[in-house]
């Protein structure tokens, strides 16, 4: 009778771990289905954000040109302000973006994929 006990609790504890293997398989699969479902929700906000944000400043720079040509002087003299304003705005940007939008986008991706749900 002693050898059956032992090949039945050998058994029930294989397919006990087999259990809990697939069990952990498949939590993998969720926590990993989460974090690319974070991530993507985080990209696509981030470029609709980048959308609005031009079209926002393309109506002020068309705004401001123009208004520029009624008040002031010339259109064209208007359309250079703007072109050298974001000229400069452009440099100021090429030269801080690793302050600006490289590091804190590696923080907040790091920090979507690097969160911990687990308790274990």
């Amino acid at each position: 009778m002693e050898p059956n006990r032992i090949s039945d609790n050998v058994s029930s504890l294989t397919e006990n771990v087999k259990d809990y293997i697939n069990l952990r398989i498949d939590y993998i699969k969720l926590v990993f289905t989460e974090k690319i479902a974070k991530l993507a929700s985080y990209l696509l906000i981030s470029v609709i954000f980048f959308i609005l944000a031009n079209f926002l400043l393309l109506f002020i720079s068309f705004a401001f040109v123009f208004w520029y040509g009624e008040e002031v002087g010339p259109t064209s003299v208007g359309a250079l302000i703007v072109v050298a304003f974001y000229f400069v705005v452009g440099m100021l940007i090429y030269w801080l973006r690793h302050q600006l939008f490289i590091n804190p986008m590696i923080k907040r991706l790091a920090k979507i994929i690097m969160e911990d749900d687990d308790e274990n």
